[in-house]
């Protein structure tokens, strides 16, 4: 007998707990795994190898083999709280240099919630890389790479963690934002000095620790229909910590850590249905710690920089989406002590043909600008092509194409510059990637 409106049974509960698993599968080949140029001189390999060191080789082509399982866990029972955790191991094999394969254990556990009106969220990411914990080595006419390598450096033995917190309290047409983030990279890689007449014939590249922390306010004034004016705050300290010293040639703690504080100004939010705005900036007063004028009695403890994280994306048609990025911030450099401005410009276009087919094109220039007393500018253009296909909710693939090729802007410098031609190179990738969805 049917049940009437009064006898109806009680809907069961929604299960607040979810999970999902993927596992991708990735062939690249490399034009370049050192991303170096230059032949290595005899005498600089001979010099390298009595050191018990093996000097990288120019040009070194590899296929790499990749497999990447995802696993995720989602914890929602209330709008109030919710939990998403991840676990992400990526697995590398250099086919033809055995020395760059890496494990990367990638976590991320995030939380979140509304309160009423209150929104929060606390982002956490972890990443360790099990690779090789030796540094390159370049000999003569080589160099350390563009902005210190960064592909050489993310194959070997680190571990990073990243987190970010906001709150976000509305008030009418108002709100106010308190946030805070931390970043801190522990390299795991061996050190080594590398004295003036051993330099003159090969470099070792040391990595060295960073941490930066900070907080501070945001407030929101509502200026458009779901568009914010916003005015920030920060407060913040990096720390590079120790490594070798060039101004006495032995290891000491680094007298390159700072404060800072920014005074930001910005726009947010979707002022029309086809433009999306996230841009913050503003100039960024800094104190570097009174040490630095000990080992160099040149450099200027009191900066005015630029901070800026801009992203508008543009909305065209219903396929097309267009995102251009601008960032820019100081950090203490990992492979030297000294500090530089990362720069970042950005414009990606991507068009969805259908369901199954989507295609991408971007560019790239990516800028490693380091201040006095280091005589250093590299300039890294990166034009990338990509082509998805989706078959069904379980089965997609993409095949992508990038290159990236370099200039050195710095001058000519006594001492520093005289083999900064090494630090040029040119790099294509080719990338075909399976990903199977449970």
């Amino acid at each position: 007998m049917a049940l009437g409106a009064q006898g109806a049974e009680p809907a069961k509960p929604k299960n607040p707990w979810s999970a999902s698993a993927s596992l991708s599968f990735k062939e690249t080949f490399d034009s370049n795994v050192y991303i170096q140029e230059a032949t290595p001189g005899s005498a600089g390999v001979a010099a390298a190898r009595a050191a018990g060191l093996e000097p990288v080789q120019p040009k070194q082509e590899s296929f790499v083999s990749t497999v990447l399982p995802r696993f995720g866990l989602d914890y929602k029972p209330s709008a109030a709280f919710n939990a998403s955790a991840s676990y992400a191991p990526e697995i590398t094999y250099y086919h033809a240099e055995s020395s760059e394969d890496y494990l990367a254990h990638r976590g991320t556990l995030n939380l979140g919630g509304k309160i009423q009106e209150t929104t929060w969220e606390l982002l956490n990411t972890a990443t360790y890389i099990d690779g090789n914990d030796l540094g390159p080595t370049f000999a003569r006419p080589g160099d350390i790479p563009a902005i210190g390598g960064i592909p050489l450096r993310d194959r070997r033995e680190a571990f990073i963690f990243c987190n970010g917190f906001k709150l976000t309290y509305p008030v009418g047409d108002f709100f106010l934002r308190p946030v805070a983030t931390t970043y801190f990279h522990d390299f795991q890689t061996q050190q080594r000095l590398n004295p003036s007449v051993q330099s003159a014939l090969f470099v070792y590249e040391n990595y060295i620790d960073r941490r930066d922390l900070n907080g501070g306010l945001d407030a929101g004034l509502k200026v458009a229909e779901n568009t914010h004016l916003i005015l920030g705050y920060r407060y913040g300290h990096q720390d590079q910590f120790r490594g070798p010293n060039r101004a006495n040639s032995a290891f000491t703690d680094s007298p390159f850590d700072s404060a800072y504080h920014r005074a930001l100004v910005g726009l947010e939010g979707t002022p029309a249905d086809w433009v999306k705005l996230a841009v913050l900036g503003g100039p960024e007063f800094r104190d570097f710690d009174k040490s630095v004028r000990v080992s160099y009695p040149e450099f200027d403890r009191h900066e005015v920089l630029y901070w800026i994280d801009a992203t508008v994306t543009f909305l065209p048609t219903k396929r097309d989406t267009i995102t251009l990025l601008n960032r820019r911030f100081e950090q203490p450099a990992f492979s030297s002590h000294s500090v530089y401005e990362d720069v970042t410009y950005d414009i990606t276009w991507r068009h969805k043909f259908d369901d199954r087919w989507t295609a991408s094109a971007g560019f790239r220039l990516y800028i490693g600008d380091w201040q006095a007393p280091v005589n250093r500018e590299d300039w890294i253009y990166t034009p990338s092509v990509s082509l998805a296909y989706t078959h069904d909710k379980h089965w997609n693939a993409e095949i992508a194409y990038s290159c990236d090729w370099v200039e050195n802007k710095a001058g000519v410098a006594p001492g520093q510059t005289a083999f900064a031609a090494g630090r040029e190179f040119t790099r294509h990738l080719v990338s075909l990637v399976a990903r199977y969805t449970f």
